[in-house]
């Protein structure tokens, strides 16, 4: 009872604001001049894309506009981008009607470079969209589209559509500018297509099986290393059940396969360095890997290669360096650093390994780290350590079916666009299971299982897939923070907070999840409203069961009706009646939340929705859970 009284002040407090002020939040447009694009809420390209360009000197058009309800100035990287929004119904649901839209016009002088890029440097002169010229079809370009480029003068925008064979338009012709083609649902198509390709590759790699010479270690050579130097291409070096000193390293292209056989290294340096193509490691411990981190003999290059070197340099149990076609496969791994470390690689495959890290996991690194490297990663475990994989630019990873235990992240993005993260499960992650971070593009994350991390899933960047994923009893279960992305299909149960909407910007498609049994069903930031059904499908939300009326999660009686049973009686009540009638009436009412237009009265998936409470059950009675995952074969 006291639960309701409380929710009863709540409703009061709305009413009063309700009563006192302003319902439009009006930016502070600075008297209707264009401000400098670093103070707008920005969007579009990804962060590696913005980098690039900026070192290549090339211009990209972009647009800021003032919406009626909404105190940001959104800014667009790419005019088509800017063009499609104002004109977007439900972005005027969230953010009014555009109020003032300006461009950044190009020079008037200015050429495509040989990729189709403005060679420019932006010009940060910003005109009325209205007054700007606009040339299309000219073959200029920025990362995911044809670029239309404005300028300041009719005569500008003719003589480089004359050069270039474009056309010129105007601001009233903005639904023909070219727009970004990729989004969430284009990239959940590609999801067939990456399994197979990652298939073909894991194929590619088996072959590596199968070579008829050999060489026994112990009869036809002394030790590994007189082996790996008497052993022709092609050649399967055998390791009978024993220990064998390492380090080594595999500069041509052989098969290393052990029988109950450890390589031991001497606790310095990487313990096998691969430097041929088309070499295997296969069924073999590796142990004695070295304590460096960074090495302190490179010199620091430009932010890529700064990076590169505080990651992919580590001692290493395996490390594959500018080497292809390389099969890692039945290796077991105890390292205080790292796994396995792959850069500049093509076609390598890394399958049923195990690699044990340092606890805690401040004091070990990555369980596999990729550099420029787009591997299959699949069917291996990982415990402890810092994170289970790392990437970095590594465009096209694919990592399925892996168990992670324990450490900082489970999987963790950088600079990595288009990558496939499927049937992987996660548990005790320290900070998060999943992580994308310098917002990439063309992120799947499809059919995860994560129990007990601090938060699942933790999205950036854009065009992204986030679909059939099952987080559990974690401190939050995902986060939708990318833009223009689909999540859906997802089942969140028993966490303290089930969706962060955190995005400032909401332009994804959130519908038909299963959010059960979380303490907060969704947590929300600042920024507009946003509505989360798209076609006429909601989605389902325990306690809003046969609702015949919209569902706000964030709402003071909605967010409490899966916990408190005096909410249910007070929101059929004629003064909630009332304030829903209002809020809906009175856009000003409506930041800040997220309201479902169409919730299910029936889960999506029962089947997951009751995994889902088994594993939670499994893990408050035991502290642990057995992290389920779906092995590739």
């Amino acid at each position: 009872m006291r639960t309701g009284w409380l929710i009863v002040g709540v409703i009061i407090g709305l009413l009063v604001v309700v009563g006192a002020g302003s319902f439009v939040v009006s930016p502070d447009t600075s008297g209707g001049e264009p401000v400098a694009f670093e103070d707008t809420v920005s969007i579009g390209l990804t962060l590696e894309e913005r980098l690039v360009l900026r070192e290549r000197g090339a211009f990209v058009p972009r647009a800021q506009v003032v919406y009626s309800q909404y105190s940001y100035i959104i800014g667009y990287r790419g005019v088509g981008l800017a063009a499609e929004a104002v004109d977007d119904p439900l972005v005027r649901q969230q953010f009014g009607y555009p109020r003032i839209v300006h461009v950044e016009v190009a020079p008037n002088d200015v050429e495509l470079d040989e990729e189709g890029y403005l060679d420019a440097n932006q010009t940060n002169e910003w005109v009325p969209a209205s007054e700007a010229f606009y040339v299309v079809d000219s073959g200029a370009r920025i990362p995911g589209s044809a670029a239309t480029v404005p300028f300041a003068g009719r005569a500008a925008a003719e003589r480089f559509a004359e050069r270039n064979d474009g056309r010129v338009l105007e601001w009233a012709d903005r639904s023909t500018f070219p727009t970004p083609e990729e989004d969430g649902e284009t990239t959940q198509r590609r999801i067939d297509e990456q399994h197979a390709e990652a298939d073909a590759t894991v194929d590619s790699a088996d072959e590596l099986l199968n070579r008829d010479d050999e060489i026994v270690v112990g009869e036809d050579a002394a030790t590994l290393e007189e082996a790996l130097e008497t052993a022709k291409p092609n050649t399967t070096i055998r390791l009978p059940a024993g220990t064998y000193e390492g380090p080594v390293t595999v500069d041509k292209s052989v098969t290393i396969r052990g029988e109950n056989a450890t390589i031991a290294g001497d606790g310095n340096g990487t313990v096998v360095t691969v430097t041929a193509s088309d070499v295997a490691i296969v069924g073999v411990s590796i142990t004695g890997v070295g304590e460096q981190i960074r090495p302190e003999d490179i010199e620091t290059g430009d932010w890529d290669e700064r990076t590169e070197i505080a990651y992919g340099y580590a001692d290493a149990g395996v490390t594959v360096a500018s080497a292809d076609r390389v099969l890692v496969t039945g290796v077991d791994i105890d390292t205080p650093t790292a796994g396995v470390s792959v850069r500049h690689s093509n076609g390598t495959v890394i399958d049923d390994i195990e690699v044990r890290g340092d606890e805690p996991w401040r004091e070990g690194f990555m369980g596999v780290v990729t550099i420029r490297s787009p591997i299959v990663l699949q069917n291996s475990t990982f415990q402890d350590g810092r994170d289970g994989i790392y990437t970095h630019r590594s465009h096209g990873v694919v990592v399925r079916g892996n168990r992670f235990e324990g450490g900082r992240f489970g999987i963790h993005l950088m600079y990595t666009s288009e990558a496939l993260l499927h049937g992987n499960c996660m548990s005790g992650q320290d900070i998060s299971g999943i992580v994308v971070m310098t917002s990439p593009s063309g992120t799947i994350i499809s059919e995860n299982t994560l129990v007990d991390t601090s938060q699942g899933i933790l999205t950036s960047g854009s065009d992204s897939y986030v679909g059939g994923n099952l987080v559990v009893a974690s401190r939050q279960g995902i986060s939708t923070n990318a833009r223009n992305t689909l999540y859906t299909e997802n089942t969140l149960v028993g966490n303290d907070v089930g969706f962060r909407a955190s995005s400032i910007v909401p332009t994804s498609r959130i519908h038909s999840n299963d959010v059960v049994d979380n303490d907060q069903h969704v947590r929300v930031g600042t920024g507009p409203l946003r509505v989360w059904t798209h076609d006429g499908k909601g989605n389902y939300w325990s306690g809003a069961a046969g609702l015949d009326r919209e569902f706000t999660p964030t709402g003071p009686i909605d967010g409490r009706l899966h916990r408190t049973p005096a909410a249910e009686t007070l929101a059929a009540s004629p003064l909630a009646h009332g304030l829903r009638t209002l809020r809906t009436a009175v856009p000003g009412m409506r930041t800040a939340s997220v309201v479902d237009v169409e919730p299910r009265s029936t889960p999506v998936n029962s089947s997951r929705v009751e995994t889902g409470r088994q594993l939670r059950d499994d893990y408050e009675r035991n502290g642990t859970v057995d992290c389920p995952r779906q092995r590739n074969t």
